[in-house]
């Protein structure tokens, strides 16, 4: 199983929002995920997924939204086709 990555801009509109995630190699990744209140810290592989932490949502600020024009256009078009 695979997280699905984070939309550009950082919001996913969604209960679930995948507010980072860093590549460890090839094939493993630590994701930070909040789901309500919580944030789940995951380790992700080829393998599967598993829970390293559970933490307070407040200490996993979500990043601020980039500032492009290219960016922000393509997720208007994205958003309208969505929706």
């Amino acid at each position: 199983m695979r997280l699905a990555r984070r939309p550009l801009g950082g919001r996913s509109g969604g209960p679930v929002t995948v507010v980072a995630r860093q590549q460890l190699s090839r094939g493993a990744s630590v994701a930070v995920v909040k789901v309500a209140d919580r944030a789940l810290v995951l380790g992700v592989s080829d393998q599967g997924v598993s829970l390293l932490a559970d933490a307070d949502a407040a200490l996993f600020p979500e990043p601020q939204p980039v500032d492009n024009p290219v960016v922000g256009q393509a997720m208007r078009l994205f958003r309208k086709g969505a929706g």
